[in-house]
């Protein structure tokens, strides 16, 4: 795959720069456009975030050439396309500039006058039932504008862009997952980069405008005490309306005494759209669903990277991932976390549900399938306290968890 890739960069060679986007808070950015050498994202675990960085890591040769732009469709008027050419050294408008964006077909987005592909880590294999008539509620369809695709996969279900009878498709090289971890410290310098608060003190503007500052007072008291409950990661792309996981936490709540609970689940979203209205969501979910309620809020958490610095904290917090099979993504997100050092689990499913969501897209039905309670039961039974956290006064590695 090396090899077609290294082909397609050589026609490409002529670029004056190379210009990356994925979905975000805009908030969290300080620029509309600026090289890669100064990003740095909120969450470099998973998703759309993570394949950006992996992917300018993959190829340094491109590096003088790379720029990150949050929202590229800004860029439309004469004088953004002058700033944009200010900024980047090279004129958006003669189709010189390459845009590549990460983060999925539902989110994609094009640069205007430029040479516009998509990074799919997904694959569609279920579309939504009773999609909308929205032209990209299926997940299949990419603006007109979109000329290529690159997979990490050579057989994935093809999306087409509009009006285009078939879109040329591009495998990535392995280097593409993993090329940032390389890179990474074998263990955290400094405080920061793992930001992690309960579900009960989970406020939404704080988490929008991060990085979270105020230490975790449930998750101090989690990983305290004789008889610490071991950790489990759960990854949320929160591009996926259909996910499972609101429903997976619900039951494994069900499953075990909120007071004394034999794991706790780490939630980590990604492909974040900059909106923590499916965050709240899920949140009044489990209040409602749970018979711990309120009191269940204080024993999951939401995290998340933002530095791999602080890779080697979240491991010794957990080193279990449970991967929903029906996310799109869950090919990827698998690669990536075994790279990462953690184990991802895919979860059984043999437990068939149907979801319902309302997106931007309009209603959406999904098919989607889960582990049975029983099923499930037996995978808790599994999660030994095998790479505990040791007791957070002896063991300075912790301090980078916030």
């Amino acid at each position: 795959m090396r090899r077609v890739w290294e082909k397609l960069l050589r026609a490409w060679s002529d670029a004056p720069a190379f210009l990356l986007s994925c979905p975000g808070p805009p908030r969290r950015y300080h620029a509309a456009v600026q090289p890669i050498s100064q990003l740095r994202l909120p969450q470099c675990l998973l998703g759309g975030e993570a394949q950006l960085t992996a992917f300018a890591a993959a190829n340094p040769e491109l590096t003088e050439k790379l720029f990150f732009a949050p929202m590229p469709e800004m860029f439309f008027s004469p004088a953004s396309l002058r700033a944009l050419s200010e900024a980047t050294g090279a004129a958006p408008a003669d189709g010189g500039i390459v845009h590549l964006r990460f983060g999925g077909t539902r989110n994609a987005r094009v640069l205007k006058g430029a040479r516009n592909g998509l990074v799919l880590a997904e694959d569609h294999e279920a579309p939504p039932l009773t999609a909308s008539r929205h032209p990209f509620a299926s997940g299949l369809v990419l603006p007109a504008h979109i000329r290529r695709v690159f997979a990490y996969r050579r057989r994935v279900t093809r999306p087409v862009a509009l009006g285009s009878e078939a879109t040329p498709m591009t495998p990535l090289p392995v280097a593409c997952i993993s090329a940032d971890l390389q890179r990474a410290p074998g263990r955290a310098a400094a405080a920061g980069g793992l930001e992690i608060v309960s579900l009960a003190e989970f406020r939404s503007l704080a988490w929008a405008a991060g990085p979270i500052s105020e230490p975790s007072a449930d998750l101090a008291s989690a990983v305290s005490g004789r008889r610490r409950a071991p950790f489990v990661l759960l990854p949320w792309n929160l591009n996926h309306a259909g996910s499972a996981v609101p429903t997976l936490i619900e039951r494994t709540l069900n499953l075990q005494n909120s007071a004394r609970p034999a794991l706790r689940l780490l939630v980590l979203p990604f492909n974040y759209p900059g909106q923590t209205g499916l965050i709240r969501r899920m949140i009044r979910h489990v209040r409602s669903t749970t018979e711990g309620g309120g009191r269940a809020l204080h024993g999951v958490f939401v995290g998340r990277l933002s530095a791999l610095a602080s890779l080697p904290a979240l491991r010794r917090l957990a080193r279990v991932a449970w991967v929903d099979g029906t996310d799109p993504e869950y090919d990827w997100t698998m690669r990536r976390l075994a790279a990462c050092g953690i184990e991802p689990l895919l979860l059984p499913a043999d437990d068939a549900l149907t979801i319902s969501a309302e997106t931007r897209f309009g209603l959406l039905h999904f098919d989607t399938l889960l582990p049975s309670v029983r099923t499930l039961r037996g995978i808790m039974e599994e999660v030994r306290p095998g790479a505990l956290p040791l007791d957070p006064a002896k063991d300075k590695s912790l301090e980078p968890i916030h």
